[in-house]
């Protein structure tokens, strides 16, 4: 049984969706501290084609706790991020082969009457993985109970997740090779691998050059779904 981990991010990238893909079990890592600065973080923000070039797009999330695990951070009520990102998109979409497939789909989460960013982002990933038929099943890190789900860190903490889920396989994210502790899962007897997913380029409307690394969001307006034919064709380790 495959499991796979990761922070719920924010419409995140096709990589994502494809260690879903794989995945039997698909674990929210939600009790985890979230990051103070932007840098490195996709929990509550994206990259989308604006103009011919990848285009930071954010939810704007409140600051009053200055130190949230991501299961507390709230989203701001003060901006009025849903309205500008449907705007965004209308404007730089809206004549995309399957806009009008796609779009009541995002418009409809983007309109969940929720302020918590984790339960925000996990029901728009699991709406889009259930539309790409693709079922595993989704489980919080924080519904879990052995200590050291919360207690340990880095590969012995994803390793005690995986063995209170009774998994014999731990599906790893592209970058994170070179700094998991293979011991820490051997020693309880999870045999880890590694995504290595590659997407291949596919044609993106009002860009000359294949742009790699935006949302899901991208490949849908664009492909329909046929974007599960880019899970199934990137590169894989098994």
């Amino acid at each position: 049984m495959i499991v796979s981990i990761h922070q719920p991010n924010f419409f995140p990238w096709l990589g994502f969706f494809q260690k879903i893909a794989r995945a039997d079990i698909f674990v929210f890592l939600d009790a985890v501290p979230f990051p103070r600065t932007s840098r490195g973080n996709w929990a509550n923000r994206t990259r989308l084609l604006i103009n011919g070039e990848g285009k930071w797009l954010t939810c704007p999330v409140s600051r009053e706790n200055p130190n949230p695990l991501i299961r507390d951070v709230v989203m701001s009520a003060h901006a009025p991020w849903q309205a500008k990102l449907q705007s965004t998109l209308i404007h730089h979409y809206g004549k995309h082969k399957h806009f009008e497939q796609i779009f009541p789909l995002v418009s409809k989460l983007l309109e969940q009457p929720v302020n918590n960013l984790a339960s925000f982002n996990e029901t728009c990933i699991t709406s889009v993985a259930n539309w790409l038929n693709l079922e595993p099943r989704f489980i919080r890190q924080s519904q879990l109970t052995s200590e050291g789900v919360f207690n340990l860190q880095g590969s012995r903490r994803l390793a005690a997740i995986c063995h209170e889920l009774k998994a014999d396989t731990y599906l790893a994210g592209d970058g994170s090779q070179g700094y998991e502790d293979e011991k820490a899962y051997s020693t309880l007897g999870i045999k880890l691998i590694y995504n290595n997913f590659n997407a291949k380029p596919y044609h993106q409307k009002r860009s000359p050059n294949f742009v790699a690394g935006l949302s899901i969001l991208d490949a849908l307006f664009n492909l329909g779904k046929d974007t599960v034919q880019l899970l199934e064709k990137g590169i894989q380790n098994k």
